[in-house]
């Protein structure tokens, strides 16, 4: 059942007391992958959003499945991964990688002192909202692509894809300001399946007033997949009226 209205901070602290331990860090596997012209991947246990959409499995609600592994290990993996297959990316997916601080930056400081690989960090930006130090911290790493993920196009809409409370979705706002003022290299994708045009163009024209114009004409636009696990969640859509305006099959 999807408890609708929750702060994903307070969620994220919770979740970080059961998936985190200084280095150490809980992580469901790791993996090649096609995306950015193929990338290594450590699929990271728990987030602090529930995203109808959100084509992980179960590792991202559930904080006991997974397995413990210290950031030089982490490390090992990926570069492992990347080096074998030719992979010139490694990033971390499956859930929120901000989730777990200390063992983030550890693994960026490793990465950081690597030569020929790209750390591409996806993060939903909650943290980095709440927390301006964090997203200044990340300036300090080479080698460093932040990817935001913004859900929607409102804190209404937000709300009813990510199960979070509306206000929260300024977090995702504040992250993108944040990491422009901190001089921080990074991008924004937007997740455009659900909103009309007003809505989008509303949003466009705050993320461009938040951080600038070039931010606006970086935007990646993504849609629904409809993984098995999409397809899944896809009731809970049907339950608040939504239905996808663009969705593609895997």
């Amino acid at each position: 059942m999807r408890i609708r209205g929750f702060d994903p901070v307070k969620l994220g602290l919770e979740l970080e007391k059961r998936v985190a331990e200084n280095s150490k860090r809980k992580y469901s596997r790791f993996r090649g992958s096609r995306f950015y012209g193929g990338s290594a991947v450590g699929d990271v246990v728990g987030c602090n959003l529930r995203c109808v959409f959100c084509w992980s499995g179960r590792a991202r609600d559930d904080p006991t499945i997974g397995f413990w592994v210290t950031a030089h290990e982490a490390y090992r993996r990926l570069r492992g991964i990347a080096r074998s297959r030719g992979y010139r990316i490694v990033r971390l997916s499956g859930g929120e990688p901000t989730i777990g601080w200390s063992h983030l930056t550890e693994l960026l400081d490793y990465f950081s002192r690597e030569r020929g690989l790209i750390f591409v960090l996806e993060t939903n930006g909650i943290i980095l909202g709440y927390d301006r130090s964090k997203a200044c911290q990340l300036a300090e790493y080479r080698n460093l692509h932040v990817r935001v993920s913004i859900k929607a196009c409102s804190a209404e809409l937000f709300s009813k894809l990510t199960a979070a409370k509306p206000e929260a979705f300024n977090y995702q706002l504040y992250a993108v300001k944040n990491l422009a003022d901190c001089g921080v290299d990074f991008h924004v994708a937007v997740f455009a399946s659900f909103g009309n045009e007003r809505c989008w163009a509303n949003f466009v024209s705050r993320i461009a007033e938040f951080a600038g114009a070039e931010v606006v004409e970086g935007l990646e636009v993504e849609y629904m997949v409809l993984y098995p696990s999409v397809k899944r969640r896809l009731h809970a859509l049907e339950k608040l009226g939504l239905k996808p305006r663009i969705y593609y099959e895997p």
